[in-house]
């Protein structure tokens, strides 16, 4: 139970089916040094809020401290991702070796037969006894492209009850419990970055890591030098402010070298792209993946899947060609391979070719 409304209405949903249900909440930060944001899930005020639903509905409340292995499975991995000029998703890594790793390891100990979380997404039984991953009713709302991580051996030990359910109908489900939750924000991406950017963030946190951030050349697409960066942690590809160079057209960030610390602007054509490599993968279903392979290639959280051909190149390792070229494939963002509606796996982005 993160304090919002999405898990407080699951909690809730399972109980009213007959369920015996205890809420968890993560303890992800030491609030004592730094609070956490207001839009955060690992916020003090997100344990209150998980409190008053679990008292609301009648369920045992605890919260389970799992800082150092959040600050170790995931804050640190990003924070260094950052240096080397990628872009990472913190919220797959999170799902997949804290809450359905730590966190499900830990609830099972305390006697729990299920973890249930509050994520848009389902689960499906095959023929077989395993389970399918899969897109949520709600499309507008599916999270399947951040939950590809989990191990597929955990899948049959997960309940998503808000699968089947739209945004509307869990806001209006938590008005009439009266939820505590009901008017909570929706968490951000990076719950950890309390203020500021997300840049600022990486750079103090590096800094007490003993990494430095060091200024490199800004330069075009021919190698022509337009001017110096503060730090490759400052950009992302695809970004087009804050660049801090002058320019009568708009400019993008079209790449990131961190073998010689270089940001590279171009055009906006210059960020698309047809393949690339794909690396540390997780298959979910793998009675369903024959090479080649074609599938719907989702490359971003917003990014609107489309079909490609992957191919095996070696062991933990793909090739993965889109029909069509797509805007800003980006190192460290996660690949999610889909039939339809199920999750095939997925894995990071390693290199572009254009």
């Amino acid at each position: 139970m993160s304090g919002g409304v999405d898990s407080s209405v699951a909690a809730a949903l399972l109980v009213e089916e007959g369920y015996r249900v205890f809420g968890v909440t993560m303890k992800l930060w030491c609030y004592a040094e730094t609070p956490a944001a207001s839009r955060s899930c690992c916020s003090l005020s997100a344990i209150e809020n998980a409190r008053s639903v679990a008292a609301r509905i009648g369920i045992p409340h605890y919260v389970v401290d799992l800082e150092d292995r959040f600050d170790k499975e995931v804050v640190r991995p990003f924070c260094l991702e950052y240096a080397r000029g990628r872009t990472p998703n913190p919220c797959v890594v999170c799902n997949s070796e804290i809450k359905f790793k730590a966190l499900m390891d830990r609830v099972i100990s305390m006697g729990a037969d299920f973890l249930a979380t509050g994520h848009y997404a389902l689960l499906t039984e095959t023929e077989g006894g395993t389970f399918s991953l899969g897109r949520a009713a709600d499309k507008s709302k599916d999270q399947s492209y951040v939950l590809w991580g989990i191990q597929k051996s955990r899948l049959s030990k997960i309940v998503f009850p808000l699968g089947g359910s739209r945004k509307e109908v869990v806001r209006t489900i938590a008005s009439r419990l009266e939820l505590a939750s009901v008017g909570a924000l929706e968490s951000q991406d990076a719950c950890f970055v309390q203020s500021g950017s997300c840049s600022e963030f990486v750079v103090h946190r590096l800094a007490d890591m003993g990494t430095d951030i060091s200024p490199g050349p800004v330069v075009d697409i021919d190698g022509v030098k337009l001017g110096k960066h503060r730090g490759l942690v400052h950009f992302t590809i695809g970004q087009r402010r804050g660049l801090g160079i002058s320019s009568s057209g708009r400019r993008y960030v079209v790449a990131l070298r961190p073998e010689s610390n270089t940001v590279v602007l171009g055009e906006k054509s210059h960020l698309l792209a047809r393949e690339f490599v794909c690396s540390n993968l997780n298959w979910l279903n793998c009675s369903r993946c024959r090479f080649p392979l074609k599938a719907f290639v989702q490359i971003r959280y917003t990014h609107r899947p489309a079909e490609a051909i992957v191919e095996e190149i070696a062991v933990d390792r793909l090739r993965v060609r889109f029909i069509r070229e797509q805007s800003a494939i980006t190192p460290g963002q996660s690949a999610v391979f889909y039939d339809g509606d199920y999750v095939l796996g997925g894995g990071v982005v390693e290199a572009v070719s254009r």
